[in-house]
Formats: structure tokens, sequence, C-alpha cells
């Protein structure tokens, strides 16, 4: 076992395999405990089946590829990779592999050498730590890039023949982790000073002394931050976490005794978080984002799925197999979510498109008649076949799924595609053409996004009333 290294119990963290693809080369599996299994509802006795690439380390050439997953087993990317976008960060050069481990517990000592910037614990699923993320969330932004390169061969960004590795050198990886390190200290000293000055201010004012300002510091991250303590400004994540873990804790006894300011603080805060829901909206649209990037939005706010139907619906998955055997297993027929109706279980699919997804033919067909995309009449098609995949495999799916909740009397879709044209004919050709898609309903994103602002102003007005 690695010196310094958590030890590992496969029970609780499961095991590492590793094979030998060619000399010099190997490629780490990362098999789940059986807790995990269990949890994302899968057989332990098959765990080999679902054993995930970890590393492949290439002592030949000195390179080191991480793949950095989830690995627990009530999240849904269950031995998917962690982030959104980027699936693999290569690491080059001697000092990273040196010799090519070819047991476990050599793999646990190269782990240990990896820079401080990374997680080392497999039972993790590797990648960044996450005071580091940020470096993950810029790339994404910044490019359509599956694997990062952190390399001394090239200067940074994207690759030049194809948009596949974006390169980050040594010299400024090494600087970002050190100015978010510094950020860090900065933060803590900060919340130092303000702590102090808070105590000695309590109990001078019992003494009728006066009261001390915190020293702010120099550097402008320090003043920002004092500020922020010191509630002038923000709340940072931090302060925000102790603010919502001290009202959890007190949640029930203020409901007793102050019921009133606990539900209008509840709206307050549902308010708030649906206005910066609305801004990172936005914020999306205005950039050219990949589908799965509009998958895990939805995946993290599905009540936004709820504003496409008239009723009110709750998901039952995402990424479900509708023409497979059960709803998580392997099928040829995936739709991205499968929601139900939350009063009469019937079930309806979403299939999850971008909004650069052309909607209509650029030329008219005829004078004033624009007619669908081959884009928007495959999707429909594709969601109609999930439909029709799903309605005939569904006595199976339920058995096998042990989700018996669900039923088929008049399976729904629902299609996000888009943008609202612009220009009179093509908005009237695209309303004729979806009003007739009696079986799947088609949204733009930009519809959803009003249908958000329009919940908001509701709320809004609702709550000025209420102060009146």
């Amino acid at each position: 076992m690695a010196r310094g290294f958590r030890q590992h119990d496969p029970v609780r963290d499961g095991t590492l395999e590793v094979e030998e693809v060619y000399p010099n080369f190997v490629e780490v599996y990362f098999v789940p405990p059986k807790h995990s299994l269990l949890a994302a509802n899968l057989k332990p006795a098959q765990a080999g089946k679902h054993r995930t690439k970890l590393l492949d380390i290439n002592g030949q050439v000195n390179f080191l590829t991480i793949h950095p997953i989830s690995t627990f087993g009530d999240k849904p990317n269950f031995l998917k990779p962690k982030y959104g976008q980027v699936e693999r960060i290569t690491l080059e050069g001697p000092e990273i592999v040196g010799v090519v481990p070819t047991t476990p517990e050599d793999v646990l000592e190269l782990l240990e050498k990896l820079p401080s910037a990374f997680t080392k614990d497999y039972a993790y699923g590797l990648g960044l730590a996450k005071p580091y993320r940020f470096i993950i969330d810029a790339v994404e932004e910044l490019s359509d890039c599956a694997e990062i390169v952190i390399t001394s061969k090239h200067s940074t960004g994207p690759g030049p023949k194809d948009n596949q590795f974006f390169y980050i050198s040594k010299k400024d990886f090494e600087q970002a982790r050190r100015d978010m390190n510094s950020i860090d200290r900065l933060a803590q000293t900060a919340a130092r000073a303000v702590k102090e000055t808070k105590a000695y201010n309590i109990l001078a004012e019992r003494l009728g002394l006066p009261k001390l300002e915190p020293k702010a510091g120099r550097h402008p991250y320090r003043k920002l931050f004092t500020a922020v303590a010191q509630g002038n400004e923000e709340l940072s994540e931090e302060d925000q976490n102790a603010v919502i873990g001290a009202l959890s804790q007190h949640a029930e006894s203020i409901a007793q005794e102050q019921p009133e300011k606990l539900a209008k603080l509840r709206g307050d805060i549902e308010l708030v978080t649906l206005e910066a829901l609305i801004k990172r909206y936005e914020e999306m649209l205005s950039q050219k984002l990949v589908e799965g990037r509009w998958q895990e939005f939805f995946n993290g706010n599905p009540f936004i799925l709820n504003m496409a139907f008239g009723y009110p619906v709750i998901k039952v998955r995402d990424q479900a197999s509708v023409g497979g055997r059960k709803l998580s297993g392997a099928g040829e027929k995936i739709t991205d979510f499968l929601v139900k109706n939350s009063l009469t279980d019937n079930t309806a699919i979403f299939e999850i498109k971008t909004p650069q997804t052309p909607i209509l033919n650029k030329t008219a067909f005829r004078d004033g008649v624009y007619t669908p995309s081959s884009d928007l009449s495959g999707s429909i098609n594709q969601a109609l076949d999930q439909k029709y995949q799903f309605q005939k495999q569904i006595a199976q799916i339920k058995d096998n799924s042990k989700i018996y909740d669900i039923e088929t009397y008049a399976v729904h879709g629902c299609l996000v595609i888009g943008l609202t044209p612009d220009g009179d004919d093509q908005r009237k050709s695209f309303e004729l053409f979806r009003r007739n898609s009696k079986d799947i309903d088609v949204v733009t994103f930009d519809e959803l996004l009003e249908k958000l602002k329009q919940l908001s102003a509701f709320l809004r007005a609702a709550d000025q009333e209420s102060q009146a």
C-alpha cells in the first residue's frame, strides 16, 4: 500500500484491475463495490461487467491519461464521465509516468505522485481536486474539446488540427493552481480578521467602548473578501453554505415560532433562485453548447420540463432505454428524459437538441411557405420511434426494472429544439407544422426561457402584493 495514502477497503471503495495492452502500456479499470451497484439498481454479481476505465499509462512516450468518472451509485451519472464535456485529462513527461505499474499497489504509488491539484483517490473517480474544478469549467466554456492535455510541448489553447484536445502549458497550469491557492488564503485571512473584529465589537459595545473596523489589507481580493464577510457584498459560497446550514438546523423551531417569516424567507429564496436560473439560461443561450450540456442543465433543473406540458410531471429517469429490456440497461433506443404525469402515471418522453439546431429550411418551398428542416423532421421521427418501442416493450421494461408506477395509456412526447424563427412567414410555417403534430410537442429553447420569465414576473408581483 502506498505510503501516506488512504487505506483502501475493497468492500467500501471497490477495486482496481491493471491490464497490459502491449509492453510498457497498461490500462487501469475501476470495479465498483457492491453497495454502489445496489444503489444504482445493478447486480453486484456482475460487477466485472460494469468495470470502467480510469487510466491509460504509456511508458514508451511518457503520458498518463485520466478518465474522471462518477463512482457514487446514487448519482445519475454513475460510472459515466464526471464532467459535462471534458472526458479525459492527459499529463505528459517522464516525471509523471516513471515506471509503468503492473499491480493495483503500483497504481496507488503512481497516483500519490500526481501533482497536488489532482484527486489521487480512485474511490472518488480521480480528476482535478474540487478547488481547481474551475479549470475544467473554463476549458468547457472556451472550447468544445473533450480532452485536456497538460504539456510542455504546446502553448495553451485548442489543438491546431482539430477541436479534440485543449492544451494547457505546464507553466500556465501551475500559475492557475498557485493563484487559486492564493485566493483561498486571502479569503481565510479576511474571514479571520472579520471574526476577530466581530468578537471584539460585541464585547466592546457592552462596555461602552468604540468599535473597530476589520483590517482589510492591501490586496484587492482581500478587500473584497473582507467586504463580503461583513455583509457589504454578495455572500461567498462558503458564507452561503453557512447560512443554509444554520437555517436547516433550526427550520423546525423557526416554523413553530415564526411561521410567517419562514414562509416569506422560502418565497424570497425561491424567487431569487429562479432569477439566478434565468440568468444562467440566458448565458447558456448565448453560447454554442453541445446537447450534453443542455441535457445536464435540464437534469439538474427538472421542473423546467413541467413547463412544456399543461399538467404536473415528475422525472422518472434521464437517458432512459426505451427500446431495451429495462430502463437502466443498454437498449437501441435511448430518450433523453422519461417523465410521467404525477397524478395519472402516464408517461412521456423528452428529446433535447440545441438552440442552434435549424428548424426550418432557409429557402421557401412556395411563396410564404417554409418546410421543416431535416433536423426537425428527423428528431420528431426519432421521438415517435422511441414512443413506439417503449409502448411495445413496456411490460418487459416494468418487470425487469421493478418500476411499476408508469403507464403507457397515451405516451406523449416533447422535443426541445432550436429558436423561434424570425419573420412572419417563417413563424406562420413553423406554427402550422407543429400544431399538426399531435403526438410530439415541439418547444423552442427561447419559449422555455420566456415561460421562466413569466413565472418570475408572476411570483414577483405576488410578492409585492403581499407586502402592500
